[in-house]
């Protein structure tokens, strides 16, 4: 879900900035850049960051507080790690703000709800079943794609909820009745399209997932 800027107190969005770049500094003083200079991975990378964008350009809502749409955040976290995951999210929402489908005014908050908090749920799912469940390829397709993409937006979605209860925009009872009940529908749908985009993958390009390693997942099994 992505927020106008209209919504929100100009302290909340400068907030929102500030932690963003904090988030993007952590992330981005350790990438290996020089992987952004091989013209495979390049076609690639960007090639599923295009995806993305066309994906969140496909929302709906209730204007002017809210809109919908998938993150397919998941997806790109398994593929690329997170901190390449994390210039993916911010290369796509600037992509989505200049096409008029985001506020520049609230950048800093949309880039912490739609990329910070699915690419951290998805990595600490994927941390904790490479470390306590066995390595197997349907644990793989289950909990780190079905199961973690399904958290990450309903982690956002929450957290929209949160924002906009707390600040007075809307009452709870109001977004109770107009926003939750859509949740499971959005974190079902958001399951099933990285669950299935991420077992095409390790089917057919496992080259191009760097979290997947067939002899851990598959060989020998």
């Amino acid at each position: 879900m992505n927020f106008p800027g209209q919504v929100f107190p100009t302290a909340l969005h400068i907030f929102g900035y500030l932690g963003a770049l904090v988030w993007l500094f952590w992330a981005l003083r350790h990438l290996r850049w020089e992987r952004l200079r091989e013209n495979a991975f390049t076609h690639v990378y960007f090639g599923a960051c295009v995806g993305a964008l066309l994906l969140w350009s496909l929302q709906a809502g209730m204007p002017p507080t809210l809109h919908f749409h998938l993150l397919g955040v998941t997806v790109l976290t398994l593929m690329f790690g997170w901190r390449l995951a994390a210039l993916a999210v911010t290369l796509i929402l600037l992509g989505a703000t200049v096409n008029g489908q985001g506020s520049w005014q609230s950048f800093g908050i949309n880039l912490l709800a739609m990329g910070a908090v699915p690419i951290a749920l998805s990595s600490a799912l994927l941390h904790v079943a490479q470390r306590r469940l066995p390595h197997n390829f349907f644990i793989y397709i289950y909990i780190n794609a079905f199961l973690a993409a399904g958290a990450s937006i309903l982690g956002t979605s929450l957290i929209g909820v949160g924002l906009l209860w707390l600040t007075g925009t809307q009452t709870l009872a109001w977004l109770g009745y107009h926003y939750v009940p859509y949740f499971p529908l959005m974190a079902f749908s958001e399951a099933v399209l990285n669950g299935m985009v991420m077992t095409l993958l390790v089917t057919l390009r496992p080259g191009w997932v760097s979290s997947f390693d067939d002899n851990l997942y598959i060989n020998g099994k």
